[in-house]
């Protein structure tokens, strides 16, 4: 089988002639240090496909066109007060620009809304680039401004919450409009590709639970899920894969019934389970991830038992095991060479 046949088979509960060997990306961090422990630029680690591999196979910009004008307002000593190339204003380390506050976002109100939506159009040229598939899934999506829910807080900031009971019908309207925005997406990509994947990140749950309600997503989310889901298909899209850190436990039933069918990446810190989801889930969706990249900075000893603990669930198959996030700097070089020899044993690489 070619990776792309074997993901989606593995994706619609197919048979598969083995697992699948994927990488969900390093901190930069992480490879400087893997680097200064022997990692070479050209090393192979024989993953099927990598994040890189399968973000962008059919680029489409998502983002402002044109992007906002990076800007200095007020130097602070260690500290600058800047707006980026979303148009948010916050405050930013010099010395660690991940560190961040921040201050304010392009919406505030429908006025704000209406100007900055002509930066969203679709039809925008320049948004769409050159397919490639390199034996991949081709896939659409990923990155920022490609959800919903992600949408109104890259947009809107922390003001969304309050925004969907001050101002329901703004927020509706940007819903409606993103939905369309995606759909156009979908439409316009498949009249040119085979496309695979629809990958929406949405990123709206934290340790204990959703950021809104099931109810709340229920009546702002659903509709719009189950309208671009089912215009994904009807496009040859067979995979609807949605990113979501935190304790997605809630919200999995409402993604399924939506037309979501692969979420990840089931993060372990939040108290995701692979085992424990598939039990009370069952196996009408696949699943990625799973693995706690805590365990990748421990000892052997303890990797073999995390690889050991995800078995089942890899067993019940639609799943693919890797680290539930990106590999952090205080994974060691051979301790990640360890973990692939010991997943790829698992996974019959």
């Amino acid at each position: 089988m070619t990776n792309r046949e074997r993901f989606i088979n593995c994706a619609l509960g197919k048979p598969v002639d083995r697992g699948i060997l994927w990488e969900d990306g390093l901190w930069e961090e992480t490879r400087q240090r893997w680097k200064n422990e022997g990692m070479t630029d050209e090393y192979d680690f024989g993953h099927d496909f990598t994040v890189a591999d399968t973000h962008g196979c059919f680029p489409i910009d998502y983002g402002y066109i044109p992007p906002f004008d990076t800007q200095i307002l007020e130097d602070m000593g260690e500290k600058q007060r800047i707006i980026d190339n979303y148009g948010v204003e916050k405050i930013v380390m010099k010395n660690n620009p991940g560190l961040q506050q921040f201050i304010k976002y392009p919406v505030t109100c429908k006025k704000d809304w209406e100007v900055l939506k002509k930066r969203l159009t679709p039809e925008t040229p320049g948004r769409f680039g050159c397919k490639s598939e390199n034996n991949v899934p081709v896939t659409i999506g990923g990155g920022h401004l490609c959800g919903f829910f992600s949408f109104l807080r890259e947009t809107m900031g922390d003001d969304c919450y309050y925004m969907m009971y001050d101002d329901e019908g703004l927020v509706r309207d940007m819903l409606n409009f993103q939905a369309e925005r995606i759909k156009y997406f979908i439409q316009t990509a498949t009249s040119d590709a085979n496309v695979d994947r629809l990958f929406i990140w949405e990123d709206m749950c934290y340790k204990n639970g959703p950021l809104i309600s099931p109810e709340m997503f229920r009546s702002f989310l659903s509709e719009h899920y189950t309208s671009v889901c089912e215009t994904a298909r009807s496009c040859g899209i067979s995979v609807i894969d949605v990113d979501s850190d935190g304790c997605i436990d809630s919200l999995i039933p409402l993604w399924v019934e939506s037309g979501v069918n692969m979420l990840h990446p089931f993060e372990v810190q939040s108290g995701m389970n692979v085992n424990r989801v598939r039990k009370i889930f069952g196996n009408d969706f696949a699943m990625r991830g799973g693995i706690d990249k805590r365990a990748l900075a421990k000892s052997r000893y303890e990797m073999d038992i995390e690889l050991e603990r995800i078995k089942p669930a890899y067993e019940t198959g639609r799943y693919i095991p890797h680290a539930d996030h990106s590999i952090p700097p205080d994974v060691s070089f051979s301790n990640y060479l360890y973990y692939l020899d010991k997943l790829k044993k698992l996974i019959g690489f």
